[in-house]
């Protein structure tokens, strides 16, 4: 008995031994997680006049990190406006998700835009210490910790109201083994928002790094580094245009590395656009429509420079020795498009400011011209109708757009229709050349794009019969053929998706159709209405 119970508590102690390695292995290899609160505030104290951008640019932050910077949806947090009561329910939130994983494998990132002075950010009347607001952060398991800070003042430059800029010292810093404060101005100075940017010069030229314009490298990842030496040279660079003070950000560090931390990564399924290798020469990219500025960078001698956007349209101007250009480009989601010098039309620098991202914008010599695209397309129909259980034949089209992508087109094209039928006393054979043409709806959903189709189509009707004479043929006799024509025309209804594939070069339609054909026979008028259904290989240019 003895020996047994020996032998049951060894047993014991290996299972447990082997649990235990299990779960060690488990958080040995458990997956890295970011954590994200972005939180804004547009009031301040009683002499701050409201912000106009803080909202929105806390929102971009958010955006940026969960499309392209390792952060899940459910693990971002935006904050628009909060009490503080709201402020210390999201930390505590971030507290507690923190702490369902191993710290070694946590991150979290606070981002603030709003109003603040020396020692403290404002959520309208209330002040929140930086100091408490570093032991609450302080207070989250976490291996790595980044705080970007862009607060600003009543005449909404960014900064403090009547005192310098925030004052992160390493005293102030959490005591974990990787602690970074990014501060939008250095201490003393005021920093900026921007009408034509629609939101904080530090937190623009921030983003836009993240995207890709900081990416230095050009390997598909831009560091922490990178980051913030992209934003702070732009951003000195153009607080120094617009109002001529210069705004310096600030980056304090308490960080032990084995590798550079990497904020986001632009291959994603984002849309990667590269840009020419030039030197000093700017490009803006507005969304179609849009005043405000998407995104900027600056293009590199002896590389190209590639942008990470959502897909839909943009326009990008092009700023180059005292010279402006603009293109048009349309993106699908996971899309790689290069744009090319010779993409730019020319366009003055004074109509470019003007403008933003109107379409219509005027050169200064010629009004640029989306370009007009044309998509054709080989296939064929299979339907039927009441007279030919089967009508089947090839097909040819083409349509015209103003742009690509355009939201209509104009469609002409030209077919055979071929049926047969055979009855006890007949075999009829019928062939149809058509030709037509419609307007053509389009909505464009990604790679994508659903149609509907309605126009009218014509054609001639050749029909061969031929008649068996029953007791000739017992006979060893003859049989009859006759041939007839008549004239056909009438309405058409198309409905389908094409998919587009090869950067969008080549697609693939699939549709279904109905039409009435209107004919003259034995001196009376008919209507023949046909259902079917289309295939088709097509290419645009």
């Amino acid at each position: 008995m003895k020996g047994r119970k020996l032998l049951v508590s060894a047993l014991c102690a290996a299972t447990s031994f082997a649990a235990l390695g299990v779960l060690c292995a488990d958080e040995a290899h458990a997956e890295p997680v970011r954590l994200l609160v972005s939180v804004s505030h547009t009031q301040g104290l009683a002499a701050e006049r409201p912000l106009k951008y803080a909202d929105a640019d806390a929102s971009r932050v958010r955006d940026v990190m969960v499309h392209m910077g390792g952060v899940k949806a459910e693990n971002a947090t935006v904050l628009a406006e909060p009490t503080l009561t709201q402020l210390d329910a999201a930390l505590d939130k971030l507290k507690a998700d923190a702490k369902k994983h191993p710290p070694e494998d946590v991150t979290i990132i606070f981002y603030f835009s709003g109003h603040g002075d020396r020692e403290a950010i404002h959520l309208g009347e209330n002040r929140v210490l930086v100091s408490e607001l570093s032991a609450r952060l302080n207070q989250v398991p976490a291996t790595l910790r980044i705080v970007v800070t862009d607060a600003c003042r009543s005449s909404r430059e960014k900064g403090m109201t009547a005192e310098p800029a925030f004052p992160i010292s390493l005293g102030l810093l959490p005591s974990a083994r990787g602690s970074v404060w990014l501060n939008a101005a250095s201490d003393g100075e005021a920093a900026q928002e921007s009408d034509e940017l629609q939101g904080a010069i530090f937190t623009h030229a921030w983003l836009n790094g993240l995207r890709g314009a900081a990416d230095a490298n050009g390997d598909a990842r831009v560091t922490l580094d990178e980051s913030f030496a992209f934003a702070h040279s732009q951003t000195v660079l153009r607080s120094a245009k617009s109002l001529g003070v210069i705004q310096k950000p600030e980056a304090v560090m308490s960080l032990t590395e084995t590798t550079p931390v990497v904020l986001t990564q632009t291959a994603t399924r984002q849309s990667i656009v590269s840009l020419p290798a030039a030197r000093d020469t700017h490009y803006l990219v507005y969304a179609a429509g849009a005043k405000s500025v998407l995104a900027e960078i600056w293009g590199a001698e002896g590389r190209r420079t590639a942008l990470s956007l959502p897909a839909g349209r943009y326009l990008v101007h092009r700023r180059m020795n005292g010279v402006g250009g603009l293109a048009h480009l349309s993106i699908n989601e996971g899309e790689q498009r290069s744009l090319e010098s010779v993409d730019f039309a020319p366009a003055s620098l004074e109509a470019l400011a003007r403008k933003g991202g109107d379409e219509n914008v005027d050169s200064g010599t010629e009004k640029p011209r989306r370009p007009v695209a044309y998509d054709v397309f080989a296939g064929y129909t299979l339907g039927t109708n009441s007279r030919n259980p089967i009508v089947h034949g090839p097909e040819l089209g083409i349509s015209y757009t103003p742009g690509a992508p355009s939201w209509w087109a104009l469609t002409a094209g030209a077919g055979m229709e071929l049926a047969n039928r055979t009855t006890s006393d007949s075999t009829e054979s019928t062939l149809t050349p058509i030709a037509r043409v419609g307007f053509e709806p389009r909505l464009h959903l990604g790679r994508a794009v659903l149609f509907v189709n309605g126009g009218a189509r014509a054609g001639a009707i050749v029909q061969t019969v031929r008649r068996n004479d029953a007791a000739q043929l017992a006979r060893g006799g003859y049989t009859t053929s006759q041939t007839q024509s008549a004239f056909t025309f009438g309405p058409e209804l198309r409905a389908g998706a094409r998919v587009g594939f090869l950067g969008d070069r080549l697609f693939l339609t699939l549709a279904a159709s109905g039409d009435l054909g209107v004919f003259q026979e034995s001196g009376s008028t008919k209507a023949l209405p046909t259902v079917g259904g289309l295939l088709a290989l097509g290419g645009s240019f």
